[in-house]
């Protein structure tokens, strides 16, 4: 699936907590000081975050980072 057409079709991320409960993600604002740090790799890729826990998720875009390997 193309990741850039989750938001374009309503899909959302969310996780699972220790207790059984799921929480949603949501992407992380590009003005965020954190996501300038070059390791996170933002222009790739867009972090979504769980606001009950602060968990990250990174999701890469392949066309921007073809060579970020993928399992």
């Amino acid at each position: 699936m193309d990741i850039a057409r989750i938001s374009e079709l309503g899909l959302g991320l969310e996780h699972r907590h220790s207790d059984g409960s799921w929480s949603p993600l949501e992407p992380r604002s590009q003005h965020d000081p954190a996501d300038k740090d070059p390791e996170r790799g933002w222009a790739n890729a867009t972090i979504y975050v769980c606001r009950a826990c602060d968990e990250q998720v990174r999701v890469v875009d392949p066309v921007k980072d073809p060579g970020n390997p993928r399992a």
